[in-house]
């Protein structure tokens, strides 16, 4: 559950910095232009141009929202399972939840930004296999 709680502190930690910047949402589209002309995957990359960028504004609202979401679930729900080791299944639901939205999330952001450099591609990678694990173990024991 510690790794869990640490999964939930990264997000919130990142939610965080996005929501205290105020030019997240503002400055998606930007940032995703500057990444798309290298990004190696043909059929993410016609998504982001036809899709996502002309959707800025909402892509952005889905993420800040969703992190902070996703940080909250974990994060308490973690918190719950380590001071109780068998909770009810509402605690373990938001933690599923909270875990499937983080997945979601380092899907899109590795297949988003991954081949920008190493340390993009490692930590989605990881943090998406912590979160498997996470929805596994938590699914066998309800």
């Amino acid at each position: 559950m510690l790794i869990l709680l640490s999964v939930g502190l990264l997000w919130l930690r990142s939610s965080y910095g996005k929501f205290t910047s105020g030019t997240f949402v503002s400055g998606l589209g930007g940032t995703l232009t500057k990444v798309l002309d290298k990004n190696p995957y043909s059929w993410f990359k016609e998504f982001l141009s036809t899709v996502a960028i002309p959707n800025s504004q909402l892509f952005g609202n889905l993420v800040l929202w969703g992190e902070l979401l996703s940080a909250v679930a974990i994060t308490a729900g973690a918190v719950l399972m380590l001071i109780n080791p068998h909770p009810n299944k509402f605690v373990s639901l938001v933690l599923i939840a909270g875990l499937t939205g983080g997945l979601l999330l380092n899907i899109v952001f590795w297949l988003g930004f991954g081949h920008t450099s190493p340390s993009t591609d490692s930590i989605n990678l990881l943090m998406a296999v912590v979160q498997i694990i996470g929805i596994v173990f938590i699914l066998k024991q309800l």
